[in-house]
């Protein structure tokens, strides 16, 4: 194990978590769902056009992908509060948990295909 590159993962966790604890604080406590949504799929997008830049071509150091992906998107997106989520929602309602579920897989995966693709294409 490279220890720097573990440093540089830890800083961008830390920078991660506290980017979700700010989007999180910004929404109000009866939202709460909201907010991870809005950070799984913005985090999804930006993996995608980091992955993107990459596949296209753009030289991207191993410890930039440490810090930036792993550690600050890795942080930055949730998929335990996610799960709490969702748990939450089929105690009240099992189509609400399926809307939520649904929308949290397609649009991160739709929107990490769309930040992907579409950057190899504005790159290329």
């Amino acid at each position: 194990m490279d220890v720097r590159l573990l440093a540089l993962v830890a800083l961008g966790g830390a920078i991660g978590a506290s980017l979700r604890y700010a989007v999180q604080s910004s929404f109000g406590t009866d939202s709460a769902p909201f907010a991870t949504i809005s950070v799984n799929l913005l985090g999804s997008l930006l993996l995608g056009i980091m992955f993107g830049a990459m596949s296209a071509g753009l030289a991207v150091s191993e410890s930039a992908v440490a810090i930036l992906a792993t550690g600050v998107l890795g942080s930055f997106t949730t998929m335990s509060a996610f799960a709490m989520d969702y748990v939450e929602f089929s105690d009240s309602s099992i189509t609400s948990a399926i809307v939520y579920l649904l929308v949290t897989i397609i649009g991160s995966i739709g929107l990490a295909m769309i930040g992907y693709r579409g950057t190899i294409e504005m790159l290329s």
